[in-house]
């Protein structure tokens, strides 16, 4: 083994070892933050959602032909107006946050790993697993890989933060962007605490496609309390 991968290892162990210290044995509750938007503003952020869903293939072409600008273009099949188009590029991504619901979350331990059962039909955390054996997380029991430190500022919402990244991809989603029938895979768990409330935050997505075709494609953040 080189000594960049014995590092690589090193830093993982920290960061298992991290959310091993941090997550504790017991039932727990998740709340699931959301943007806390202003009626009129929410109002316009559905209207392009439903127009953009109204013409995905369309809109699809539409990226693609101008990926490499962010945001796009205003054009008129977005369904809002100009002004109202960048009142929501301007002002949805400094919004803050807002608890949107909350859901009961059990969290067992053993020597050698860390598990997750959520309460009824609430399962996206089911198939996590902590090793803190290996120092590894697998989802599934598929090895995921680990990215590094995190760190994000007010733009997160619930203001500052700090944890650990692990993400698995698999796939290119420019190809499904140039609607490739292709698969492509996405699993990214981030774990910390905010720095000024030290609450535990966790974001989770998924997205899966196959043969062109999305079958998942999901998010969440949200503290544990």
């Amino acid at each position: 083994m080189s000594l960049g991968a014995v590092a690589q290892d090193t830093k993982e162990a920290v960061a298992i070892n991290y959310i091993d210290g941090l997550l504790t044995q017991g039932i727990h509750k998740l709340e699931i933050l959301e943007k806390n938007i202003s009626p009129d503003l929410k109002q316009i952020v559905l209207r392009y959602r439903k127009a953009i869903s109204d013409s995905m293939d369309w809109y699809q072409r539409y990226s693609q032909e101008n990926k490499d600008q962010n945001p796009l273009p205003y054009h008129i099949n977005f369904g809002i107006s100009q002004a109202e188009y960048d009142r929501m590029n301007k002002e949805f991504p400094i919004q803050k946050m807002k608890v949107k619901s909350s859901r009961a979350i059990t969290i067992n331990k053993t020597d050698e790993k860390l598990n997750f059962k959520g309460d009824g039909d609430f399962t996206i955390f089911n198939t996590v697993v902590v090793d803190t054996k290996n120092k590894t997380i697998l989802v599934d029991d598929q090895l995921i890989p680990y990215v590094g430190e995190f760190a994000e500022g007010e733009s997160s919402g619930f203001g500052p933060w700090k944890g650990y990244r692990w993400k698995l991809e698999t796939g290119s989603m420019d190809d499904i962007k140039a609607f490739k029938q292709t698969d492509y895979n996405l699993i990214d768990i981030t774990i910390g605490k905010t720095l000024e409330t030290n609450k535990i935050v966790v974001q989770y997505k998924t997205i899966s496609v196959e043969g062109g075709t999305p079958r998942i494609n999901g998010s969440l953040t949200g503290y544990l309390n």
